[in-house]
């Protein structure tokens, strides 16, 4: 049973696109809304790419980074409180974290496209 676990989270943070596709077509069929549908899944799947992108520099560059994406990710949650401070005078935590989530979704989606790029392009010319 566990190796069928280890097999499942294997699978997802190695290809985290499929994943993300399968869990909006399933979120979009609970909610019957587009917009709340793409947003439970970029809730959902942001620890997935962080995940992913960790997995992915470790593989490429032979080394963790991942206190490097943890002190990424406070310096990012900060900045949304900061700009939810200035812009609204007030800060709701649940609505930073919120933000902060979705941000972090769109960054790590963009570095994972980037990675699996350089990645592709780096094993195939240089190797």
């Amino acid at each position: 049973m566990s190796d069928w676990l280890a097999y499942g989270i294997g699978a997802v943070l190695t290809l985290p696109l499929p994943f993300l596709i399968i869990f909006y077509f399933f979120a979009r069929k609970w909610s019957k809304h587009k917009w709340k549908a793409i947003h439970r899944t970029a809730g959902f799947t942001a620890p997935v790419f962080v995940l992913a992108v960790h997995v992915l520099l470790v593989v490429l560059f032979d080394r963790s980074f991942f206190p490097f994406i943890l002190i990424f990710l406070l310096l990012l949650l900060g900045l949304s409180i900061i700009t939810q401070y200035k812009l609204k005078e007030e800060v709701r935590l649940f609505r930073a974290v919120r933000g902060f989530w979705r941000v972090s979704f769109l960054l790590f989606g963009l570095f994972y496209i980037g990675l699996s790029t350089f990645g592709l392009i780096f094993r195939l010319f240089f190797s």
